[in-house]
């Protein structure tokens, strides 16, 4: 796939961006095609090398995040509109040219129903979908720290190590399971 190939496809299937909102294509690679409006990018990103994934990220110009630019993704926008699985979204694929032309299709549609209040920039909707993000991150961390405290608690539990199982369960005691709980409360009896 070359860069004209992608341009063409995106420039088509995006052309909305410039008739109504205003925007203007201003980078063109073999993997990103990027517009901009006064305060806002769009950009489509096709890894056309390895995974073959597309995706749309839009963003804030001039509004940096630890020093970056931060672009959100389609699934983003879909899911802070309620709509992911509606959409049934899962990120997209195209490792040849008829199955590429189909995605920016889609994607170019998803944009324009769901990110329009993002593509005006309407700021208060970029802070929820800041505030998704963060929500989302703190899910993912506190998920994987449960993992991590389970998997300790199951070998302190074998050993009958009820201190350790009463002090791992403590540092995450509001997120555990009622069972969990129990264990808790019997480990801290065990201890006392």
């Amino acid at each position: 796939m070359s860069t004209n190939d992608l341009e063409s496809l995106v420039q088509k299937g995006f052309s909305f961006l410039v008739s109504d909102y205003h925007f203007r294509c201003v980078e063109v690679t073999n993997h990103v095609v990027r517009f901009e409006s006064d305060k806002v990018f769009m950009a489509v990103r096709y890894d056309a090398y390895r995974s073959y994934e597309l995706d749309v990220e839009i963003g804030e110009l001039n509004v940096l995040y630890g020093g970056q630019e931060r672009p959100f993704n389609m699934g983003e926008i879909l899911r802070l509109e309620g709509v992911a699985e509606k959409e049934r979204y899962t990120f997209f694929q195209a490792s040849t040219p008829s199955v590429l032309a189909n995605c920016v299709a889609k994607l170019s549609s998803l944009l324009s129903t769901y990110a329009v209040e993002l593509l005006q920039h309407n700021e208060f909707v970029f802070k929820r979908l800041s505030g998704l993000r963060e929500r989302e991150c703190d899910q993912y961390e506190l998920k994987s720290k449960l993992a991590h405290i389970r998997r300790e608690v199951q070998i302190a539990w074998e050993n009958k190590d009820y201190a350790k199982v009463a002090t791992l369960y403590k540092s995450v005691e509001p997120s555990i399971s009622d069972v969990e709980k129990n264990k808790l409360a019997f480990a801290e009896k065990q201890v006392k």
